[in-house]
């Protein structure tokens, strides 16, 4: 079955990639061997192939870099982004368990990564969303995550109940209409939390705080309902909970 997804639908794929670029990969004191293993924990693998199913490309904006290149999630400045208090700002430092990720980078370097790689995906969504304006008068952003079934170390004191999937929203972004869809549809199919353990939505910068015409909505599934957490490698299960997933989603977004 194929769900279709109204043109103002944008779907956001920050952390679905492994790929260090050949050039920056000595910033990284791990051994290839730590590496895979932190691409394990930190890695939203198949996120987009498990709520995709045909989605225009138009529609979608995905990161072609690994989240530890530099996190397009986070805030470029880092006295804005909380998370850049344990070194995992827009740029990390530190791993999932918190030891030391890469060695210390100059102005110039770090300046490097955000133009090479932060500022054009930001540029890309928010012209996705400005055309979805100027069209429709109003863009949706869907922001899709994946987490470990185990709380790790660098989320903090975040609840010990751990959701098959959880929705996230932001104050001025998400309408009671938008977070009562997407919780209510999830719901019904899967163990769901709203705001927890994980919150927040994410909005370019260009919108952000100032535009309520864009809305935005997070969601977060956990892996062990699609993928075995040791090696990521996808269960057999993964076509039927994908399509559990696509109709929660395409129930939700039909009904705002």
């Amino acid at each position: 079955m194929k769900f279709n997804f109204s043109k103002w639908v944008i779907f956001h794929v920050p952390h679905d990639s492994t790929h260090i670029p050949y050039d920056i990969r000595n910033q990284f004191i791990l051994s290839t061997e730590s590496l895979q293993k932190e691409f394990i924990k930190m890695t939203d693998f198949w996120t987009l192939a498990l709520y995709s199913n045909g989605i225009p490309v138009e529609q979608t904006v995905v990161s072609p870099i690994s989240r530890l290149v530099v996190d397009v999630e986070r805030f470029a400045d880092d006295s804005l982004e909380s998370m850049s208090g344990i070194g995992m700002g827009v740029i990390y430092q530190k791993t999932h368990d918190l030891k030391t990720l890469r060695r210390e980078l100059s102005a110039a370097e770090r300046s490097r990564l955000l133009r090479e790689y932060y500022y054009p995906h930001h540029y890309t969504l928010t012209r996705k969303v400005k055309d979805a304006l100027s069209r429709y008068g109003k863009a949706l952003i869907i922001d899709l995550h994946s987490f470990s079934s185990e709380q790790l170390p660098y989320e903090g004191p975040l609840l010990k109940d751990r959701p098959e999937v959880c929705i996230g929203t932001d104050p001025y972004h998400t309408s009671s209409e938008i977070s009562e869809a997407f919780y209510q549809s999830f719901n019904k199919t899967f163990d769901t939390g709203l705001n927890a353990p994980f919150s927040g939505a994410l909005v370019p910068q260009a919108f952000y705080l100032s535009d309520p015409r864009v809305s935005s909505v997070m969601i977060e599934t956990r892996r062990d309902l699609y993928e075995d957490e040791k090696d990521a490698e996808l269960l057999e299960n993964f076509a039927i909970t994908s399509k559990a997933l696509k109709s929660c989603l395409s129930a939700a977004v039909s009904s705002i």
